[in-house]
C-alpha cells in the first residue's frame, strides 16, 4: 500500500506548482518532498512530474493519477476527523482575518478554538481583505475570515456576520450630536480602507454626488484611527471596529440622514482535500460570532430601554 505521505506530496506539487511551495504547505523541506516523489514515482515505475529551471508540470501519466489522488486524500481527510479525538489534531492552521473582526470577536473565537483544538497552534495573518485573498488563492493561508462579496468557484464560503458601516469623528470636529449632511462631512477630508474592497465601494457609493472629494486610504485601521483620533480626518469604519474610542470619547459617531450600507464577513477556504479542518474552525467562528451578535443586540435593546425609562417629562 501506497504512503499517504506520498501522495500528499505529490499532490502539493502538483496543484501549488514547485517544490518549494509544496514544502512550505507540508511543513517539511524541499529535499523531503523531492524524495517522497522520487519514491511514489519509483514504485509506481513512472514518471509523474517534469521538471524544468523555471517550472513543473504533470504528466499525463501523473493528471491522471491526481485525480484519484484528491479521492484518496479526501477520504483520508474524511476518515481522520470523523474518528481522531479534536486533541489529536495537532500542527499549524494559518489564519487571515481581517481587523473588523480582530477588533469585534477573534478574542473570543480563539478561547472556543482552544478548547475545541489543544494542540492546534495558530499562525494569525491580520490585514484588508483584498491581499488576504490573494493569499487565499496563493494558498498561503488555510482560513480567510473575510469581507463579502467573493466570487471564486475554488473557495468555499461560510457566511459569518455583518457590521453597519459609519462615520466616526474626533469630537473637535463638532459632527457629533446632530444629523449632518454627507456635504458637510466631506467639507473634511475622508478616511477608510483600500481601494480595492468593498468597504471603499461602500463610501465611494455614499459620497457619489459630493464633488472633489477627498478620500484617504490605509491598508490597516491603526492610522484610520489615529487620523481620525487627531482630527485629520473623518473615518469610514464599523463602529463596531473603534468600540473602544467610542466609549472613551476619543472619537464620537457621525449620524447621517442615510445610513451606510451594512459590510459581509464570510469565513472562506480553498477546496482542496484536505479541507475539513478549515470547515471545522469555520464553524467554530459561525458559533462565535452568532453569539456575539445576540450579546450586540441585547445590549442595544438594555440601552433603548434605559433610555426611555430616563426621559424626564416636562411639566404641563
Amino acid at each position: 500500500m501506497i504512503d499517504v505521505r506520498l501522495l500528499q506530496a505529490f499532490y502539493w506539487v502538483a496543484t501549488l506548482g514547485g517544490f518549494h511551495k509544496a514544502a512550505a504547505r507540508m511543513n517539511i523541506t524541499q529535499p523531503a518532498v523531492s524524495q517522497r516523489l522520487a519514491q511514489l514515482e519509483t514504485e509506481l515505475g513512472v514518471t509523474l512530474i517534469e521538471r524544468t529551471r523555471r517550472s513543473v508540470a504533470c504528466t499525463e501519466r501523473g493528471r491522471d493519477l491526481l485525480v484519484h489522488v484528491e479521492r484518496i486524500l479526501s477520504l483520508h481527510d474524511a476518515m481522520h476527523h470523523a474518528i481522531a479525538a479534536p486533541d489529536a489534531v495537532h500542527g499549524v492552521f494559518r489564519l487571515g482575518v481581517v481587523e473588523t473582526i480582530v477588533h469585534t470577536w477573534l478574542q473570543d473565537f480563539m478561547h472556543a478554538l482552544d478548547e475545541r483544538y489543544p494542540n492546534l497552534v495558530l499562525e494569525i495573518d491580520a490585514g484588508a481583505s483584498p491581499s488576504l485573498e490573494d493569499k487565499l488563492r496563493a494558498d498561503e493561508i488555510d482560513l480567510g475570515f473575510l469581507l463579502l462579496p467573493l466570487n471564486d468557484p475554488g473557495i468555499e464560503i461560510l457566511e459569518l456576520c455583518s457590521f453597519p458601516m459609519g462615520l466616526v469623528a474626533s469630537p473637535a470636529l463638532r459632527l457629533g450630536g446632530r444629523r449632518v449632511s454627507f456635504a458637510q462631512v466631506a467639507e473634511h477630508p475622508l478616511i477608510t480602507f483600500v481601494r480595492r474592497g468593498e468597504i471603499h465601494a461602500v463610501v465611494r457609493q455614499a459620497f457619489a454626488d459630493v464633488p472633489d472629494l477627498r478620500l484617504h486610504v490605509s491598508s490597516t485601521l491603526a492610522p484610520i484611527v489615529r487620523m481620525a483620533v487627531d482630527g485629520l480626518a473623518v473615518a469610514c469604519v464599523p463602529p463596531a471596529a473603534v468600540q473602544r474610542e467610542l466609549t472613551d470619547g476619543d472619537l464620537e459617531v457621525v449620524r447621517t440622514p442615510a445610513p451606510l450600507a451594512e459590510v459581509r464577513f464570510a469565513a472562506c477556504w480553498r477546496r482542496t482535500p484536505d479541507r475539513r479542518l478549515a470547515r471545522s474552525v469555520a464553524a467554530i467562528a459561525a458559533e462565535v460570532a452568532r453569539a456575539a451578535a445576540a450579546r450586540g443586540r441585547a445590549v442595544r435593546r438594555r440601552s433603548t430601554r434605559s433610555g426611555a425609562t430616563g426621559k424626564k417629562r416636562r411639566p404641563a
